[in-house]
């Protein structure tokens, strides 16, 4: 089937066209080419990729450990409805058995899913990404402190049976084990991200040498200035800053990363190096009570003043964004451009997945676009070529 849509501004990570028009053959771009509008065709003002979320535990009440294909459909059709084609469905620490039958329920999930977001009725999932349970009890934020392990041959089998779907793992570098672990992620090209960490300077620094690709949610428990020994040590947090390359991951919600947080990141990191994520749970799309009761994982939360919490309000636990409300507050009160947002939103997850489809409007790439008006609305949600009413 043949689509033609009119933008005034069609919006990559490194240039917009204005006054074109874009074509659109089954599920692919064919052809971009400028030219106004005609007067008897709608022109939307925006014309950007869909987003990729790489760090994402669910939303609309349901969450990937609920473990079951009604909560996969859930989601996926919620992560479309607000802008993302396409995620890495993210685990929480928990016991490697129940993981394990997590990872079993996506494998069977990914085929149907990948049908359906072909047809434009569901954000495709891509992978899974394990938050843990190789983390560090000194920096677990909302993850279960009964479950955290080190990474023995256990867990290496357990990978090694799902790596064709566990695309990246988050792990703390700071053990003899994570050593090994780090090499057999390398091997299996598994992406490798730090994060609920208490690595030092010179732990992570190694890490980094030897393929340690992507800081998780940077600003949220990841290891910063400590002693050991009485001997003062900078952290992965100021480690990660400083090397470029380095990819960090943002939870740009406003309450996880403020605007004084985003300039400090961004006096240190280039726009190539910052991911924007919505590391949503549950709660995302829901409306705000305090007083209920939700879970992540096992972990008892409440959503307050926009943001998760556990129940005591000891530490936020995962955020309610999406990726659209992250996009937007990035531009509109955060004051980064288009094309940058583009790029943190969109196109380096592409380039971090090895996604050579997605992230761009060209022809040849996959035909995920979001049309939006000049306040950057959405009017029209575009999956695999298929349109799909935004909500």
């Amino acid at each position: 089937m043949n689509k033609k849509y009119y933008v005034e501004n069609l919006v990559n990570h490194n240039h917009t066209l204005t006054n074109c028009s874009i074509d659109i053959h089954d599920d692919e771009i064919v052809e971009v080419k400028e030219g106004k509008c005609p007067k008897d065709n709608f022109c939307y003002s925006y014309a950007i990729p869909g987003f990729i979320d790489i760090h994402t535990h669910g939303g609309n009440g349901y969450e990937l450990m609920d473990n079951n294909m009604e909560a996969l459909y859930s989601i996926s059709e919620f992560y479309l409805k607000n802008g993302t084609t396409s995620f890495l469905t993210s685990t929480v620490t928990d016991f490697l058995p129940k993981i394990e039958k997590v990872l079993s329920t996506v494998s069977l999930f990914i085929p149907i899913n990948k049908k359906l977001a072909k047809e434009g009725k569901q954000a495709e999932c891509i992978g899974v990404h394990l938050e843990g349970p190789w983390l560090s009890h000194k920096n677990l934020g909302a993850q279960n402190p009964k479950c955290c392990i080190v990474p023995k041959e256990s867990s290496l089998n357990l990978i090694e049976k799902y790596q064709e779907i566990i695309k990246m793992v988050t792990f703390s570098y700071h053990t003899s084990e994570s050593e090994k672990f780090l090499q057999f992620l390398v091997e299996r090209e598994i992406i490798p991200a730090c994060g609920h960490d208490e690595a030092i300077d010179e732990q992570i620094v190694l890490g980094f040498e030897k393929g340690i690709q992507v800081i998780t949610h940077i600003y949220c428990v990841t290891s910063g200035f400590q002693r050991k020994g009485g001997l003062k040590h900078l952290g992965t947090l100021e480690m990660a800053l400083m090397n470029d390359g380095v990819k960090v991951e943002v939870i740009a919600d406003g309450k996880h990363i403020t605007k004084y947080f985003w300039s400090f990141i961004k006096h240190n990191k280039s726009f190539d190096d910052i991911l924007i994520i919505s590391d949503s749970m549950r709660c995302a799309g829901l409306p705000e009570d305090p007083n209920k009761i939700y879970k992540l994982g096992d972990m008892d939360v409440i959503i307050d003043n926009g943001v998760a919490w556990l129940n005591d309000k000891s530490t936020f636990a995962g955020s309610v964004a999406t990726m659209y409300t992250n996009f937007k507050r990035l531009i509109k009160e955060w004051g980064v451009g288009i094309n940058d947002a583009v790029k943190i939103c969109s196109y380096n997850q592409s380039k971090l997945l090895k996604c050579g489809n997605l992230g761009e409007i060209k022809p040849g790439k996959t035909a995920d676009i979001l049309l939006l008006d000049k306040e950057l609305n959405i009017q029209k949600i575009i999956k695999s070529g298929v349109e799909f009413e935004f909500i």
